[in-house]
């Protein structure tokens, strides 16, 4: 939001952007090159021992209004700090969204926040205004799901399109199952410790952490040998060093190969 926009009288202030994803939600205004926010898309109840996530299709519709009303006060008053009277709103949304999320979202944003206008835009076609290009194939990688669509002249080719169960999701299991199998953790107690023997699972916070903070996709070459292979010893290595990892119960060091082959496999 340019500091001097609240200054003139006769121009319209940006619109809101907002990404509602399964894992996180992108939020700001339009015209920026970045999101203004990027925060796990759930919500905090009292009483409840874990948060709640946001974006459910099985639920029913009072209760995702609920959900829905929670989590976007928070997203304007808690980090875009403007009254959503004042501003429209463009949603960036998946073209496999189900007709009842849509619906209660723009009912929570029309009924509720009271915003001038909603616009629903499909993600696919949103990544190629960012290129300035009109036709692409592309491919969207969620939390649960990986989805491919063809944009022909600016047009969703909506017969088309393909998706994969593969995502961030199964990223993290491939993940957690490769640490708990190899990775040793240091403690107070003892060293190389086994890392089921202090921990059953492993968070979903600390997977996500260890994924963007550690884990890489190979170059070609090298991702040839590790899926032909299932594992390279004999690769560079020297660009990505080993990194400590830190538990509520100790410490623990990702090997390198389990964190090229989790990405690889």
């Amino acid at each position: 939001m340019p500091l001097y926009e609240g200054l003139g009288s006769g121009g319209e202030k940006t619109a809101v952007v907002i990404d509602l994803g399964e894992a996180f939600t992108k939020c700001g205004f339009a015209g920026e090159t970045s999101p203004r926010c990027i925060i796990p898309s759930v919500i905090k109840k009292a009483g409840m021992p874990k948060p709640i996530k946001v974006v459910q299709y099985n639920i029913n519709t009072e209760e995702l209004y609920s959900y829905l009303k929670e989590f976007i006060h928070i997203l304007y008053f808690r980090h875009l700090l403007v009254n959503p009277r004042d501003r429209r709103v463009v949603v960036i949304e998946s073209v496999l969204c189900p007709s009842h999320f849509r619906e209660t979202l723009t009912r929570v944003l029309f009924k509720y926040f009271e915003v001038p206008s909603v616009l629903l835009a499909p993600s696919h076609l949103m990544a190629l205004l960012t290129l300035g290009i009109n036709s692409a194939m592309v491919l969207d990688c969620g939390y649960r799901e990986s989805l491919v669509l063809p944009i022909y002249e600016g047009i969703p080719v909506l017969n088309c399109w393909g998706a994969l169960p593969l995502g961030g999701k199964a990223l993290h299991r491939e993940l957690e199952t490769q640490l708990l199998e190899q990775c040793t953790v240091d403690t107070g107690a003892a060293k190389e410790q086994s890392l089921p023997s202090v921990m059953g699972s492993i968070p979903e916070g600390v997977l996500e952490d260890i994924k963007v903070r550690t884990c890489f996709v190979s170059d070609l070459k090298r991702g040839l040998k590790i899926q032909a292979a299932k594992f390279n010893i004999d690769g560079n290595t020297e660009n990505n060093p080993p990194l400590e990892m830190m538990f509520d119960v100790g410490k623990t060091q990702p090997p390198l190969m389990k964190r090229a082959f989790s990405t690889e496999k």
